[in-house]
């Protein structure tokens, strides 16, 4: 895939993004911008998709659900798109319900308890529509791979076939980077936090949302790597 096509994807994020941020420093403002990014990845896939799958066709579908239990890497603008959506919802109270058991599990503890994401139901992702970028990127050519890799297997050579393809997991991180250049354009934090704690935080603390869409640092306990690193 070309450099300018995820030069393009960049781009295209961060302006949709700003448009939305224009609106001020409110939390829908800044939910408003992370899916904006996320269409704009959803429209660079889909443009780049059939080209991908020529090589080899996307085994992913509904049902299909080895990747939904493990740690997720997200920018504190999808944390407020998720919690926005949820509110008032069973799905905010489900939340509630199983973080205590998700929460004291570091990546390698979570994969090895085979513990799913609160979100999964057996016909999918309950947030599918705000789902994280990072999950809209992580595509597989093979459902027996994606199962080994949740069941343990790690020591498997490489594959020339290469079952995850790079090409969306490239655009997720150019729209990421869009996103997170907007927000910090705006005086806004684009570290990177894990899902389940920054989510955690928002249903803890009532003012977090609009502390962080006004600048403020509320997820310092989420984060994946340090301030001021690259998304």
């Amino acid at each position: 895939m070309a450099q300018s096509t995820m030069q393009a994807a960049l781009l295209a994020a961060r302006f949709r993004a700003e448009d939305a941020l224009a609106a001020g420093h409110s939390p829908a403002a800044v939910a408003a911008a992370a899916r904006a990014a996320h269409t704009m990845f959803d429209r660079a896939w889909g443009n780049e998709r059939a080209d991908v799958e020529a090589e080899g066709a996307i085994a992913c579908k509904a049902g299909c659900n080895w990747c939904c239990h493990q740690h997720v890497a997200i920018l504190g603008a999808e944390a407020l798109a998720i919690h926005e959506h949820i509110a008032g919802t069973p799905l905010e109270t489900r939340l509630r319900a199983r973080l205590p058991d998700l929460l004291g599990l570091d990546a390698e503890q979570r994969r090895a308890a085979r513990m799913p994401c609160p979100f999964l139901e057996p016909t999918g992702c309950a947030i599918y529509a705000v789902r994280p970028n990072r999950c809209r990127a992580v595509h597989s050519r093979d459902a027996a791979y994606c199962q080994r890799r949740y069941e343990g297997v790690r020591d498997e050579p490489v594959d020339p076939t290469r079952p995850i393809p790079i090409e969306p997991v490239s655009l997720g991180d150019a729209t990421l980077a869009g996103l997170g250049q907007a927000l910090n354009a705006r005086g806004v934090g684009a570290e990177t936090l894990e899902l389940l704690l920054a989510l955690a935080i928002l249903q803890e603390n009532p003012e977090a949302a609009a502390d962080y869409a006004s600048g403020g640092d509320p997820f310092a306990a989420a984060r994946l790597v340090p301030p001021g690193a690259k998304v």
